[in-house]
């Protein structure tokens, strides 16, 4: 990523460099988690077995742990290194349970956090080309992200985007082969990230073309929205905050709208008020759908939040 300075019509490109201490962006991160990726501060420097996990945060709309790992030299491994880190997590999960109750002044149980939606984050200056290939894949809990300085005090802090789905490999062609990635198979079978495609994967066609529709739409109106998947929905966000919720199921599609109640101009009266009772989106406006006919309506009320959400 490049950045420039507009002068009279004229561009001069804005110098970068990587941090010279890691601790330095440790600390900038930690002191601003919530703002820049929208999970929660739990501790740092956290020692479990043999290792020192730079960074533990935790996720709240996912309910689970997420460990962030800071690197100056793009040469180490990114895949060794996460997994040996979601294996010791899984391992010790009283002991992250310990950290957040101390941290939050809570008494939550073990049984009380998803563990399969832990996930690992690594930030580094730059990473190589066989590092993102090797993480290159949705279904793998770990992510990248690139930080850079630039003059003027400015960070730019990107992630690495997904593009791939691989198959998963056949476990019993090779029986050396699946002795020594037996750590990698046990953590890949308890750790399950949430995925658009998973939560598509009960609906019916009529349901998963609904989904295209609004995903294409809200996407063309803003290229900063974030479109994060948990178990149960997948939210668009901006500003680490959901302006809406899509649950697919088998043959409707639920849609929460992420507004303080009593500011949506629904002339239609499609939306219900679900402020006082369950449900699993954001926000207190909640409607389903199984095909296309009101989608341009819709579509208008989510704008609604849209233009809230992007001015905050």
């Amino acid at each position: 990523m490049e950045l420039y300075n507009i002068s009279n019509s004229n561009l001069k490109r804005v110098n970068s460099s990587n941090f010279k201490v890691e601790r330095e962006l440790q600390e900038l991160i930690e002191n601003n988690l919530e703002n820049i990726m929208g999970i929660q501060f739990v501790a740092s420097e956290f020692t479990i077995e043999n290792y020192r996990l730079d960074t533990v945060a935790y996720d709240e709309e996912n309910n689970s742990f997420v460990i962030i790992e800071y690197k100056r030299s793009s040469k180490e491994s990114v895949i060794d290194q996460g997994f040996a880190y979601l294996n010791t997590t899984l391992r010790h999960k009283a002991d992250f349970t310990l950290a957040y109750n101390q941290k939050f002044e809570s008494s939550y149980s073990i049984q009380d956090f998803d563990w399969t939606s832990t996930r690992i984050i690594f930030i580094a200056g730059t990473f190589t080309t066989y590092q993102k290939d090797a993480v290159n894949n949705p279904d793998l809990p770990v992510e990248l992200y690139e930080a850079k300085l630039f003059d003027g005090n400015l960070l730019s802090l990107n992630p690495i985007i997904k593009t791939n789905i691989i198959t998963k490999t056949n476990r019993s062609s090779s029986s050396k082969e699946t002795s020594k990635k037996i750590s990698t198979v046990e953590t890949i079978n308890e750790l399950a990230p949430p995925t658009e495609s998973a939560l598509l994967s009960s609906s019916s066609e009529e349901v998963i073309t609904l989904y295209d529709q609004f995903k294409s739409a809200i996407l063309e109106w803003d290229s900063d929205f974030e479109i994060k998947p948990t178990k149960i929905y997948i939210g668009f966000r901006l500003n680490h905050s959901n302006v809406v919720d899509f649950t697919p199921q088998q043959k409707k599609l639920k849609i929460w709208i992420n507004m303080e109640f009593g500011k949506l101009n629904d002339p239609l009266h499609l939306f219900r008020d679900v402020s006082n009772i369950g449900h699993w989106g954001n926000g207190p406006y909640e409607t389903s759908l199984s095909n296309d006919n009101q989608i341009e309506y819709v579509l208008s009320l989510i704008k609604q939040s849209w233009e809230i959400h992007r001015n905050q």
